[in-house]
């Protein structure tokens, strides 16, 4: 089964359904209490915004969805597993999806290499995908190079920046450019790529792609501050007793300059929930939610902006009405 969200949209469902057990199917060499655990993963609810948007774009281009296509939509969620798997690991986190970690399953050590070995999966579905399409090294050189690095340097920043009260928001945009959006244009990339196509295409595929990405981390850091635990799936305050601090309060800090103060005090009692609770209600006495808002519409008026210059408005229509609606859910 895939999320509603695709209903639709008949012929991606079909085509996700087809890179859900290919996901599956191509995934022998585990140890099977693990490749267990990581079929439970692929079979928990999820949207697979990342896949669609792939998938959506080769529809879009192509007027077709190619079994190579595929292949990429495959490893493209294959790689979000692996770093949904190493975040659950580094934040602690109970669940994922509904189902139990992995770590808390087997143990931190386990699953970090459960995660390392997508990584390297995710690549032989990819290579796969490239030798379906007849691609060389020449075709390729227009799709972003380096994207795994740099997904790798936005998560390092993230650490790196835990309990940081002077963080800004500049250097908050830059993180999450990394952390999140590299990979939802890399979605949108390799789904627009077509062997001898025009390059700008590929480009403009990759920055739309970017700019979802971005809205879409803009918008789960509203989580926090609009939806309960229930509505979200996510325990209460977590990316703030984590140290991570997200747009929201990155913008409430410029007018209210006291909650500076409340951040050191939260470092040092990080399990302090009415501490948590303070910051989040100061958060929400300014105009910062209003902002995160203003700020997920820009990006996603750059994402039409991108889709337009590559691609007639009735042929991406679908794409954007699947964003919009997706995003209009949360808030």
């Amino acid at each position: 089964m895939v999320h509603r969200i695709w209903e639709a949209y008949p012929e991606v469902k079909v085509h996700l359904e087809k890179v859900k057990e290919l996901m599956k199917a191509e995934m022998p060499l585990l140890h099977p209490a693990v490749h267990e655990k990581i079929r439970q993963y692929m079979d928990a609810p999820g949207k697979y915004i990342r896949s669609g948007l792939c998938l959506m774009m080769s529809n879009m281009v192509e007027g077709q969805i190619s079994p190579a296509k595929c292949y990429f939509a495959a490893a493209i969620e294959v790689l979000h597993l692996a770093t949904l798997i190493h975040d659950d690991v580094i934040d602690e986190a109970d669940s994922r999806r509904g189902i139990l970690a992995a770590h808390k399953q087997f143990s931190n050590r386990i699953a970090i290499y459960a995660g390392d070995y997508l990584l390297v999966y995710a690549g032989r579905l990819a290579s796969k995908g490239l030798r379906q399409l007849g691609a060389t090294e020449e075709d390729m050189d227009g799709v972003k190079e380096g994207v795994l690095e740099r997904i790798l340097v936005g998560e390092l920043s993230q650490l790196m920046n835990q309990y940081n009260s002077q963080m800004t928001m500049k250097a908050y945009l830059k993180q999450i450019q990394g952390k999140t959006a590299l990979l939802f244009g890399l979605a949108c990339q390799v789904g627009a790529f077509t062997v001898g196509g025009d390059k700008k295409i590929h480009q403009e595929a990759f920055r739309a792609g970017q700019a979802i990405g971005m809205a879409f981390q803009l918008r789960d850091d509203l989580i926090d501050y609009r939806l309960t635990p229930d509505q979200s799936g996510k325990p209460a305050h977590q990316d703030l007793q984590n140290g991570i601090y997200t747009a929201p309060l990155l913008l409430a800090l410029r007018t209210d300059k006291g909650l500076r103060d409340a951040l050191q005090q939260l470092e040092k009692h990080p399990a302090d929930p009415e501490l948590a609770q303070l910051i989040l209600e100061r958060v929400c006495q300014t105009s910062a939610l209003e902002e995160t808002e203003t700020l997920i519409a820009a990006y996603l008026n750059r994402m039409e902006t991108h889709l337009f210059r590559m691609i007639q408005p009735e042929v991406s229509q679908n794409l954007t009405e699947l964003i919009k609606g997706v995003m209009g859910s949360y808030y």
